[in-house]
């Protein structure tokens, strides 16, 4: 199959490794793309996003992107922002992990990237947020990549206005087009909000809590081992108990049932939870209240007449019947 010619603009990477073959690795290469100013930077320069919500491509999904980047190279430049806090890397991606992830696979060394200057961590967060929800649509997240949308979204640091930017600076950077997955609307109102995505307030309101979650426990969610009710449920414990539960589930790697949660949820209430008390418990939970009993009728007709209402069998007094005198 023969190679894709790239971009109109970009460099092929063959040909950029020939022409600057001996000089000196720490030399930035630039060169400008309908206006804006691309850096080749090596991968090594580069880290992941702190607390990156989203999950890195697995499976098929990488294996295609992985193929495609051999057969054409990385087509869309990477985002990323500069870092100066003297540490091993001097940038920070903002749009792109699944790419670079992908391209070191692939055997790549670096790719072009747009820099971006002066951002704070907020505005980074949305950075990273849009651009994945460019790509993806809604319904295709992992349960812990919906809450930290909507989290983002439902938070006093989300501005419309700042968002309306970033999107018109995507689209010009993809080379126009429209956007998709990212149709959402401000709101601090969760009805409306879920509206958005077909869902209702109360669940958005799950998808809030589950935010709460440690990310070792989210990982537990994403894998099918806990449902997203039982995830409500062990948001509410502080983070000691939640790596307790964490650490039992490993020992314990079935999924946890919605009563098992909710009963951790309760034991936590009276004591602090330990993973040695987690795997007991799972194995074999305590009893989470009294359990209904079955009376049959015979017992109540020792009671009260044959025939009597079972309405009135709650309003008698309990004296058997026929009655027996106290004498």
């Amino acid at each position: 199959m023969s190679k894709a010619p790239p971009p109109k603009g970009v460099r092929s990477m063959s040909s950029l490794a020939a022409e600057f073959a001996g000089q000196d690795n720490e030399r930035e290469i630039e060169i400008t793309q309908k206006g804006l100013r691309l850096v080749f930077i090596s991968f090594s320069k580069i880290c992941q996003f702190a607390g990156h919500p989203f999950r890195l491509y697995i499976g098929e999904r990488l294996s295609d992107m992985v193929e495609s980047i051999r057969q054409n190279g990385i087509l869309m430049p990477l985002m990323i922002r500069r870092i100066l806090d003297g540490g091993v890397y001097d940038y920070e991606m903002l749009s792109g992990h699944n790419r670079m992830n992908a391209g070191q696979i692939a055997g790549l060394d670096g790719a072009w990237c747009l820099i971006k200057e002066g951002l704070s961590d907020t505005e980074a967060l949305m950075y990273v947020v849009e651009t994945n929800m460019l790509q993806r649509s809604f319904s295709d997240l992992l349960p812990s990549e919906k809450a930290a949308v909507l989290a983002l979204r439902y938070s006093e640091m989300f501005s419309q206005g700042k968002r309306n930017d970033i999107l018109r600076e995507l689209k010009a950077l993809e080379g126009g087009g429209e956007t998709c997955g990212s149709d959402f609307h401000k709101s601090k109102n969760r009805d409306t909000l879920g509206g958005d995505y077909d869902l209702t307030g109360r669940q958005v309101a799950n998808y809030l809590r589950v935010n709460q979650l440690l990310d070792c426990l989210r990982l537990k969610l994403d894998a099918k081992l806990l449902t997203l009710a039982s995830a409500v449920s062990l948001s509410y414990l502080s983070r000691e108990n939640q790596l307790a539960v964490f650490a039992g589930m490993n020992r314990y790697p079935r999924k946890m049932s919605d009563a098992q949660a909710a009963g951790l949820r309760k034991l936590a209430e009276t004591e602090s939870l330990t993973e040695q008390g987690v795997v007991d418990f799972l194995r074999n939970p305590k009893p989470s209240g009294p359990k209904a009993v079955s009376i049959g009728r015979s017992l109540y007709y020792t009671y009260f007449k044959p025939g009597t209402p079972k309405k009135k069998w709650n309003e008698s007094s309990v004296r058997p019947w026929p009655y027996i005198s106290d004498r």
